[in-house]
């Protein structure tokens, strides 16, 4: 039986709940009803206009996710973008994208403009603006491709990853047989619209009746269990660096999260920390941790986490889950059949890179299992089975994960010597990022200067948290930088910095 489109489902929906808040935003609400009325608004302007390509760089909140909705209804397909990034980075990804429209308010509609010099401009803010009183009647038609989300690329870059709607219909319908997100849920969205793991609260959400609760708000973002508490909310997805910052502000609190049934992470390692922190204060709650790269749409795989077995699965970090029904996991490349490369394959594969078949040809490949040739997606995670759990456990390349944000070491190494700093090392350490600069004259150097620097061409999340000066950097016998040795010279600071403290 062929799986019902996301599209379709949000037009029942919303058909027939349409007094229910579908989206509240700091007290305001916008009914299914109203939702909807805009979707068909976009939709229309987009199917008049014939705009296939639609970029979306507006801020998580209904407009955003009306565009979204409009571009899959009227038979086109969105790519978002974060706004709160560098215009220089927003100006590449347009300019690979090469957009029919670009849906965005004025300023920044002006500040994309020379990338895309053919493309529509859509500003929904501008009450002038008559392109939205057209709307679309009936159910429209669909493209083959729902959305492209681009991530970091490891030659500075943004890649393209093409998520086609049959995955996303696949992923979907995980999320409602899971019970993930239910009619009565309300649901919070953290992630930014440019980052996968939002694809789960804002379909899951709308596709379903839910209330979806956009987090918009500095104070809110700081500090997440305060709108727990005040919007009562039921439902919580986000990386696990989120509940740090909960566990952080001394608010992971049953009188804070005593509304949440279901804590879902993704994203980035959850540790055991996350998990005995929450399981001690709501020991009625669920936790659910999932694992999957982009390519794979979002998540596939899933591990039910409580009280009762949170000990059987905690590593290093908590286990990642059995796959959901027709996704796969094979180890490849490891000593044993029990260690090796994540390799995926199922229907939520992505269709590749936009307009990079050599990238796509070498990341997704055929594998041969049972004997059939299988299309399958190879992560560049490295995983290991113990005691019939899977555990994440390094990346194999120089791609990681900073709470939650996937970059690439080499790109951020890169920016630094754009600066005049030639020979850096880049890596993670202890969850944070760090550069370790090599640079014999520490009087000279200005570290606000540099700071400032990579702030207008890197993402915030992208420059480093740590910043050290070192004569020179170890190096391996073939005179590449010697990571390992980097690291153990941080913790010897580091416990020399301790040291001297703890005697002063």
């Amino acid at each position: 039986m062929p799986i019902a489109d996301v599209i379709d489902l949000f037009l029942a929906t919303a058909g027939g709940r349409p007094a229910e808040p579908a989206i509240v935003i700091e007290g305001r609400s916008w009914s299914y009803a109203a939702l909807e009325n805009r979707v068909r608004q976009f939709a229309g302007a987009f199917a008049r206009r014939q705009c296939t390509r639609v970029i979306i760089a507006l801020a998580q909140g209904a407009d955003a996710y009306a565009a979204m909705l409009g571009a899959g209804l009227a038979g086109g397909f969105y790519a978002p973008l974060n706004v709160d990034v560098p215009v220089d980075k927003l100006n590449r990804i347009v300019r690979q994208m090469q957009p029919d429209v670009i849906v965005a308010d004025a300023a920044l509609a002006s500040a994309l403009a020379t990338a895309a010099p053919r493309a529509l401009t859509l500003n929904p803010n501008d009450p002038a603006n008559d392109a939205l009183n057209e709307p679309l009647a009936g159910s429209g038609t669909r493209h083959e491709t729902a959305y492209v989300i681009f991530t970091s690329g490891t030659t500075g870059m943004p890649k393209g990853v093409v998520i086609p709607r049959t995955a996303l219909n696949h992923f979907l319908h995980w999320v409602i047989d899971s019970k993930t997100i239910t009619a009565q849920d309300r649901v919070a969205q953290f992630s930014n619209i440019a980052f996968d793991v939002s694809v789960t609260d804002i379909y899951g959400a709308l596709c379903l009746g839910a209330a979806l609760y956009p987090v918009i708000g500095r104070a809110d973002r700081m500090f997440p269990a305060r709108l727990v508490a005040r919007e009562r909310l039921t439902v919580w997805n986000s990386t696990p660096s989120v509940l740090s910052l909960m566990m952080q502000a001394g608010e992971a609190t049953q009188e804070l999260l005593g509304s949440l049934r279901l804590i879902n992470t993704c994203g980035e390692p959850l540790l055991p920390a996350h998990v005995s922190t929450m399981v001690a204060a709501l020991p009625d709650t669920v936790m659910q941790n999932s694992y999957g790269p982009t390519e794979t749409t979002v998540t596939m795989t899933q591990l039910r986490v409580d009280k009762k077995n949170y000990r059987a699965v905690c590593g290093s970090s908590v286990a990642l889950g059995c796959p959901i029904d027709g996704m796969a996991i094979h180890l490849l490349g490891g000593r044993h059949p029990n260690e090796g490369e994540i390799v995926i394959s199922g229907p939520q594969l992505a269709s590749g890179y936009w307009q990079d078949p050599e990238k796509t040809a070498a990341s997704f490949r055929t594998i041969e299992v049972a004997g059939e040739p299988v299309r399958a997606y190879f992560s560049g995670d490295w995983g290991e089975r113990r005691d019939g759990h899977l555990f994440f456990k390094e990346r194999i390349d120089l791609q990681v994960k900073i709470h939650g944000f996937r970059v690439e070491l080499d790109e951020i190494a890169r920016a630094i010597h754009d600066q005049g700093f030639p020979v850096t090392c880049v890596l993670k350490w202890r969850d944070e990022l760090v550069a370790v600069i090599e640079h014999s004259q520490p009087h000279t150097f200005d570290e606000g200067a540099l700071r400032a620097a990579l702030g207008r061409t890197l993402e915030a999340h992208a420059v480093p948290c740590i910043i050290r000066l070192i004569d020179h950097l170890p190096r391996t016998p073939n005179d590449k930088l010697d990571r390992r040795a980097v690291s153990a010279w941080l913790e010897t600071q580091e416990a020399g910095a301790t040291a001297v403290s703890e005697t002063g």
